[in-house]
């Protein structure tokens, strides 16, 4: 029953079509959607969809051009300026040992020297200190002042002075504090011993120092432009501030590797100089570190931001989850992070350490990056949403105001209402009205003139039928009964159709009038007339109107 139901709703829609109303409202529906959508795609084009992503990629890829190359500019100028004191370091110490009749290899046994040859860099110190990009500057020697103490393997003389600097939040001035080295030396150039003060360092578990000497005797012939190293973050026994060191050998000029120099970036010099800026960005911050191969090893690297993570060290490492949407995804510590990335050179090529890759990122956490590109997307979307259903909604009024005047003249046509006379809005419509009111004045006429011809004919068709029924009671002793019971039983083979048209030439009417009343056209009813001839076996219409005026007769003496 429901496929008969859905055959017929089909069959009526496909009979009756689309009504004016509805394909005027989805003209307008499609001209104002089409409007809007092709509006809103110029907007997109044009970075305008209320999301802040071109605005987050533009700010975040800024950050991480200037910072990376402000770290590569800065750590370059430390390498070559570490390279400078390692060789002023070399020279001085060179002509301290012929001075003193040693070689380098023999300072070892000859711990009285020591406190002595530190004394001699004491002012190259200093002035690096004073005047270079550093968190500190430090020697460190092969060699101990008591080489019969205890830990006298792992326990290094040197000189370390830290520099202090002004912070966010402080205008005090630089001033310079003595971290390792001989308190006598720190007295005599009148520098403050820090709290963590030691009198040598302690290299054991830093690997460091035994890394730089033994990359340094592996590599006599090459320059010290080839073997200087970068640590990662690195924490000095004792002391309470981290930092990348900047190790570069000493080598006398008979190649003897005697101890190591270097630059300290100080974790507090690395806030200062590479805090992003975070603009509308929340909780964004610098991170450097050693690439690994899961991602970056920022266990072993250094943070800056204004405040978020500020003094914090990340114990363990930060994971590539995937790259996509212009950014690059990490995660470690339960946490996860998003952001900008670029590559870090920081050794020519060469270099023993140049396989060790550095990365410089600048970053925040995901959910904040992701509401920052969200933006205000979601306020374009419903704007571009109520648009079109505003849209949709005027375009339904606007159809009906537009189509009342040819509702109203269709409304008159049905009930033949209209008036040729009737002022519509549209000419089109007011021409159809007069065509109309023509029309139905020429079919009147011809109504008229039919009318009179089917009395004329109906006149001469009654004559007819009387001659001929007075025709058929003259004959009707001559008709053979057998014949006629047959004929009046072969009716009974007659369909429907055929049988309509024979009662109407019972009742009399003419063949135009059949026409008509049985809505057919004159080749059908030629047709239908020869199967009731071939039926009923009559050979004519005479014939077949003879037995007709037989049956009426019958049929009248009958009712009598």
């Amino acid at each position: 029953m429901l496929k008969q139901a859905l055959a017929l709703w089909q069959k009526e829609r496909d009979r009756k079509g689309t009504t004016l109303h509805r394909r005027l409202i989805l003209f307008f529906v499609m001209v104002t959607v089409t409007l809007i959508l092709a509006f809103t795609l110029l907007l997109s084009l044009f970075g305008i969809t209320g999301s802040e992503k071109t605005a987050v990629v533009s700010h975040l890829s800024t950050e991480i051009s200037i910072i990376s190359d402000k770290i590569s500019e800065d750590f370059g100028r430390v390498s070559l300026g570490g390279i400078a004191i390692a060789e002023d370091i070399a020279e001085r110490s060179d002509r301290f040992f012929a001075d003193n009749g040693i070689t380098a290899d023999a300072l070892s046994a000859h711990p009285e020297l020591i406190e002595p040859l530190l004394s001699e860099h004491m002012q190259t110190l200093i002035s690096t200190v004073n005047n270079r990009y550093c968190g500190g500057a430090f020697i460190l020697l092969d060699a101990t002042v008591n080489p019969n103490a205890e830990n006298a393997d792992t326990s290094k003389a040197g000189v370390f002075l830290k520099k202090t600097q002004p912070t966010h939040t402080s205008a005090t001035g630089v001033d310079i504090h003595y971290l390792r080295g001989p308190a006598q030396l720190a007295r005599e150039n009148e520098i403050m011993l820090l709290g963590q003060w030691r009198m040598e360092f302690d290299v054991d578990g830093q690997d460091f120092f035994d890394k730089v000497l033994t990359t340094a005797k592996e590599n006599p012939a090459l320059a010290l432009s080839r073997l200087y190293y970068w640590s990662g973050r690195m924490l000095l026994k004792g002391n309470s501030e981290s930092g990348f060191m900047l190790c570069v050998p000493l080598r006398s000029e008979d190649g003897t590797v005697f101890g190591l120099c270097g630059i300290e970036v100080s974790d507090r010099l690395f806030k200062a100089s590479y805090t992003p800026e975070g603009g509308n960005f929340e909780n964004i911050f610098t991170v450097m570190a050693p690439v690994c191969e899961s991602g970056f090893c920022t266990s072993q690297g250094l943070i800056a931001g204004n405040y978020y993570l500020t003094g914090n060290h990340w114990d363990y490492d930060l994971a590539v989850t995937d790259s996509h949407d212009d950014f690059i995804h990490l995660s470690g510590g339960g946490e996860n992070y998003a952001g900008k990335s670029d590559s870090i050179r920081l050794y020519p090529g060469g270099s023993p350490y140049e396989g060790q890759a550095w990365v410089a990122a600048v970053l925040m956490p995901k959910d904040i990056l992701h509401n920052a590109v969200k933006g205000n997307s979601a306020y374009f979307m419903v704007t571009v949403v109520v648009l079109l259903l505003v849209s949709i909604g005027a375009s339904v009024f606007i159809s009906k105001r537009y189509l009342r005047p040819v509702n109203d003249a269709l409304a008159s046509i049905h009930s033949r209402a209209y008036d040729e006379k009737k002022d519509v809005p549209y000419s089109e419509i007011n021409d159809l009205l007069e065509f109309l009111a023509a029309n139905d004045r020429a079919h009147s006429e011809e109504v008229a003139r039919l009318d009179k011809e089917n009395r004329e004919v109906r006149s001469k068709f009654d004559m007819a039928q009387t001659h001929i029924t007075h025709l058929a009671e003259e004959k009707l002793p001559e008709v053979d009964s057998d014949s006629f019971e047959m004929f009046t039983q072969c009716l009974r083979t007659l369909t429907p159709k055929e049988r309509s048209i024979f009662d109407l030439y019972m009742e009399g009417k003419s063949a135009k009038e059949i026409l008509v009343l049985a809505d057919i056209n004159q080749n059908t009813l030629k047709f239908h007339n020869k199967n009731i001839y071939s039926k009923l076996g009559v050979t004519s219409r005479k014939q077949l109107l003879e037995y007709a005026a037989l049956m009426k007769y019958h049929r009248t003496e009958g009712e009598k």
